[in-house]
């Protein structure tokens, strides 16, 4: 399991945020802002995205907006996180560092 290795407190990057439970709990994500960065000891970078789409788990080809953070599984570098998502899911999307 991957780790951050920067000084970021609370950051559980394996950690999904559905829609639906933000919906029912009445609350918006645990983790923001959209677009923060993290290094991983995996030597991975993650980036904390919302899926703009339905996206299957570790799709390796996701691309993320630069300005809006909207994931979508087409075109791009990211790899989504190992659980499916829906669109309007928060997660940790990954790409190599180097």
């Amino acid at each position: 399991m991957a780790y951050t290795t920067l000084p970021i407190a609370g950051v559980d990057l394996v950690d999904t945020q559905t829609a639906t439970e933000l919906a029912a709990q009445g609350t918006s994500a645990s983790f923001g802002p959209l677009g923060v960065q993290t290094f991983a000891n995996d030597g991975l970078r993650y980036v904390w995205a919302v899926a703009g789409a339905a996206i299957t788990a570790s799709t390796t080809t996701c691309s993320i907006n630069a300005s809006t953070f909207v994931a979508t599984a087409s075109a791009g570098t990211y790899t989504s996180p190992a659980t499916a998502m829906a669109s309007g899911d928060y997660g940790w999307f990954s790409k190599a560092s180097v």
